[in-house]
């Protein structure tokens, strides 16, 4: 059996764990941080291998899963990929730090683990990748949410969201780049979108509060060679947490079995 162990223990990765358990998959270990362990156990199983680090594991885990944001890829990625774990995340976000970038790169390559980026909360990426073989003009992305979808984040400090001058209102505008390192917990989704096709720097990108809106709501346009592609989907967040994507979580299961070979 293939040995998968997950880092994080919020909403995401509890709807991760308990959905490949119905598939008959287990999460054999937990990467957490010191003092945490009873929460694993209560959440997941009383019986997990609980570690707080790589060097922690009994046997090194075929698979590590990234549920717990950028510090997570920052701390665990480079050193599993070199050891030839293979690792899934869904902070893309990260990957404008140039340097870790590259460093993941040489690792995955020296080590023979492969990095995989799931999907996240927006679809079309197959268009995407499709049309960057025959030429991009142009993506662009915008993300919609409620205003209290954007609390705690950069845009508490742009716009009053208690109090909006308008129904809607652009707090960002800019590369995805730039979006990634000032939105760490919002904008891994524009992340995505420019790793899959014309980059970080090339990618434009818009943010904005909406009084009108209860879902969040993400837009994608995509010119090229092939024509033109316009995206867009209202997610719905996990129950347990109106700040988690239900789709982001269902893409890291669907990711999970890709390296597993199940349907």
């Amino acid at each position: 059996m293939k040995k998968i162990a997950m880092i994080g223990l919020g909403a995401i990765g509890q709807y991760v764990y308990k959905n490949l358990k119905k598939s008959k998959i287990e999460i054999n270990s937990v990467i957490c941080k010191e003092n945490r362990e009873e929460l694993v156990k209560q959440n997941l199983n009383s019986k997990i291998e609980i570690v707080h680090s790589i060097k922690d594991f009994k046997d090194l885990p075929y698979l590590i899963v990234d549920c717990a944001g950028h510090s997570a890829l920052k701390e665990f990625a480079v050193e599993s990929l070199s050891l030839g774990i293979h690792f899934i995340t869904l902070s893309s976000g990260a990957l404008a730090d140039d340097k870790l970038f590259k460093e993941i790169q040489v690792s995955s390559k020296l080590g023979g683990g492969i990095f995989s980026i799931a999907t996240g909360a927006v679809g079309s990426l197959d268009i995407l990748s499709s049309a960057k073989q025959g030429g991009l003009k142009q993506v662009k992305y915008i993300g919609r949410k409620p205003p209290k979808g954007w609390l705690g984040s950069r845009a508490e400090d742009i716009l009053d969201l208690k109090n909006l001058n308008n129904n809607c209102e652009v707090h960002f505008s800019g590369s995805a780049r730039e979006a990634a390192k000032l939105y760490p917990k919002n904008a891994n989704v524009a992340a995505t979108i420019a790793l899959a096709g014309v980059g970080l720097d090339k990618t434009q990108v818009k943010l904005l509060a909406d009084n009108t809106i209860s879902k969040n709501i993400h837009e994608l346009e995509i010119s090229g060679d092939f024509g033109k592609s316009f995206f867009k989907i209202e997610g719905l967040s996990l129950p347990d947490n109106p700040k988690s994507s239900a789709l982001a979580a269902m893409s890291v299961v669907a990711e999970i079995k890709k390296f597993l070979d199940l349907e």
